[in-house]
């Protein structure tokens, strides 16, 4: 039986399985080049480039992913999911040829940015679904990590080389299963396209268009759509200068904050350098820094599945604080040891230094991993939910190209005072997520208007608290309408 005609579950798991060989592509490129840049093979044929430069070839991936969420943006619309999906694993095709036969260091830059260009083109999920798809990306991270490290004992450029190339195994996968997989019913019956929209539901569902369970759906898609295009059009200007009692842009503020914070508390540098500061500033042989490394990777997979019951049992607020609390403890304590131990030259204390580091990951996993990318779209409404999703994922991944671009110099001249700066963010998003981040667990989008609309700068409250100030304004507002009941009564 064909891709073409897979109904009900089958057909759920076969869209599952394009879907995870694209986010393992996500999470490989997140890791390949963390174990191939300290290669003899790799140094060498680019003329043992400096820290400066390294710091670009592993960065520049950002710009690219940057790139990809401003194009799809504008694209995934038009040209519908499926199509974005398949031209985007295309270039990455190309962008992966252009980096295997590499000889300069432009020609492995100007691969990289475009191979990238399709990485944010997938649908945004939410809450259990985002964590899982991060768990895949994990997943990716860890084949990266060790194929890096079984390379190792192959000789000449194939050791990087072959890493490189094995991204488009990844690209080849999803093009070769989403090409016979359907359209998002969704999207047609935005275009108008109501009949081919009608049996592709009947497909997901395995129900024939009469059935109550999927006239009901189909209602609901209509609504929906009908709501959005019934939504007055947003634009930056009107987004910047217009005052609204939503507080629009304090919503799109929050949602590029908590994007921002999730890279400047240091994720990139565990795991796009782990192997290279275990290697260079700890001192570990290539081989031993890679066995690290790729540890570590196992290490994050694991911890990437349990957000998928506690992200929605604790809410969002728990889980940013409590990580915070758990990374900024660790960042000390690296500081504490890897000072100590360079000084003393204590090869015991520069191995506690590197158990530090799996507990970050951890703590990662476990908090700022998942919900910074679930959270800006539930605090935007519909009509701004494109302005604030592409404006927050961009400034995310600027502020991981900064980071990756800054590491390896700061690694170099300061050496583990560089990991201040994280201790630093970790600490002090602590009372920012307290002070100004609502909770959105379980909240309609109604409710989330009226906490912004409240006139309160400040969410220090919890969950309840949240409920309190939506339960406070339904009763004013009850009173109101009776106010004229009673009157006319008197």
């Amino acid at each position: 039986m064909g891709f073409r005609t897979l109904r009900g579950d089958s057909l759920g798991v076969a869209i599952s399985g394009a879907s995870s060989a694209a986010f393992l592509l996500f999470g490989y490129d997140n890791g390949v080049f963390a174990g191939i840049i300290n290669a003899d093979s790799f140094r060498s044929q680019f003329g043992y480039p400096s820290s400066s430069m390294t710091g670009t070839i592993v960065a520049v991936y950002n710009l690219g992913c940057f790139l990809g969420c401003m194009i799809a943006s504008q694209s995934g619309r038009k040209m519908g999911r499926r199509q974005t999906i398949i031209v985007s694993q295309w270039i990455c095709v190309l962008g992966t040829i252009l980096q295997c036969t590499a000889f300069t260091i432009p020609h492995i830059i100007v691969g990289t940015i475009p191979k990238w260009v399709s990485e944010t083109c997938k649908a945004n999920r939410r809450g259990a679904l985002v964590a899982f798809q991060l768990a895949i990306v994990s997943g990716g991270i860890l084949i990266a990590y060790w194929l890096d490290y079984g390379m190792l004992y192959a000789t000449g450029q194939v050791v990087w080389r072959f890493p490189v190339a094995f991204q488009a195994i990844f690209s080849i996968a999803t093009i070769g299963m989403v090409h016979f997989l359907p359209e998002s019913p969704r999207l047609l019956y935005d275009k108008g396209l109501i009949t081919e929209g009608d049996e592709v539901l009947c497909r997901l569902k395995d129900l024939p268009l009469e059935h109550p369970v999927l006239q009901k759906e189909r209602a609901e898609i209509f609504a929906a759509i009908e709501l959005e295009h019934n939504q007055p059009k947003m634009t930056l200007k009107k987004l910047l200068f217009e005052e609204s009692e939503l507080k629009l842009l304090r919503r799109v503020i929050i949602g590029v904050s908590c994007q921002c914070i999730q890279q400047l508390t240091g994720i990139a540098v565990v795991i796009g350098y782990l192997p290279y500061v275990a290697h260079n500033e700890i001192g570990l042989s290539e081989n031993l820094a890679q066995i690290m490394g790729g540890i570590g990777a196992i290490i994050y997979l694991l911890a990437s599945f349990p957000p998928m019951y506690f992200v929605e049992r604790f809410g969002r607020r728990k889980c940013l604080m409590g990580g915070s609390a758990a990374m900024t403890l660790c960042w000390f304590l690296l500081i504490i040891f890897l000072a100590h131990g360079e000084k003393k030259n204590n090869k015991g204390l520069l191995y506690a230094g590197i158990v530090m580091m799996y507990i970050y990951q951890i703590a990662f996993a476990f908090s700022w991993l998942s919900v910074p990318w679930i959270y800006p779209p539930e605090l935007t409404p519909l009509n701004v939910r494109h302005i604030g999703a592409a404006t927050a994922t961009s400034a995310e991944w600027l502020t991981a190209f900064l980071v990756q671009e800054v590491t390896p110099i700061a690694v170099t001249s300061i050496g583990c005072k560089y990991y201040i700066v994280f201790t630093c963010v970790c600490l002090v998003s602590i009372p920012i997520v307290y002070l100004y981040f609502p909770e959105t667990s379980g909240k309609s989008l109604e409710e989330i208007d009226m906490i912004f609309s409240s006139g309160s700068l400040h969410h220090p409250g919890s969950l309840g608290s949240m409920d309190e100030i939506f339960i406070s304004n339904k009763r004013d507002k009850e009173e109101e309408e009776e106010k004229p009941t009673v009157e006319k009564m008197e």
